[in-house]
Formats: structure tokens, sequence, C-alpha cells
């Protein structure tokens, strides 16, 4: 059931409806408020769009990463998996 929360995004309040709980939201919101306060110090970019489009950028490259670091530990638990199964085809014959 959607429930809707309220969350601080560079001191803008936003009301959102998520099926997640209050903590996974705000989880999520102090993560975005951590890249854009990092770039807004970073950057000599004042326009808050372009300080929230660089955010955007990051955060779409933290999950290109991390999608990428899955499909490779995936790989590998796979190739475990067939190397277990031949090896124990081999001890049961």
């Amino acid at each position: 059931m959607k429930r809707t929360h309220e969350v601080s995004i560079l001191n803008q309040k936003f009301v959102l409806k998520s099926d997640a709980d209050e903590r996974y939201v705000q989880k999520v919101a102090d993560y975005l408020n951590k890249k854009l306060h990092d770039i807004m110090h970073n950057s000599k970019s004042v326009s808050t769009l372009n300080v929230a489009l660089l955010a955007a950028l990051n955060v779409t490259d933290d999950f290109f990463r991390m999608r990428e670091k899955n499909k490779e530990s995936q790989s590998s638990v796979e190739q475990k998996i067939k190397e277990l199964v031949t090896f124990i085809d081999t001890q049961a014959s």
C-alpha cells in the first residue's frame, strides 16, 4: 500500500508516495542530498538545474557500475556451480 512521505532535498520539501517504509525513503533522500552537496562543494556551478543533472549522472554511473559488478558476481557464481556439479558427477561415477 502506498504511503505518503515528506523529504527535504536541497532544503526543499517534497511529498512522495511509495510502498517503501519511512526509513528507506529517507535513506534514498539522504543519498541524493549527499550527492548534490558533494557536487555543489566541488564545482563552480551555481545553477540548481546543473547540479541536479550532474547528480543524476553520478547516480546513474553508480547504478551502472553496481549492475556490472552484479553481473560479474552472478557469472562467477554460475561458474562455481558448474564446477561443483562436474565435481559431484565425477565423484558419483
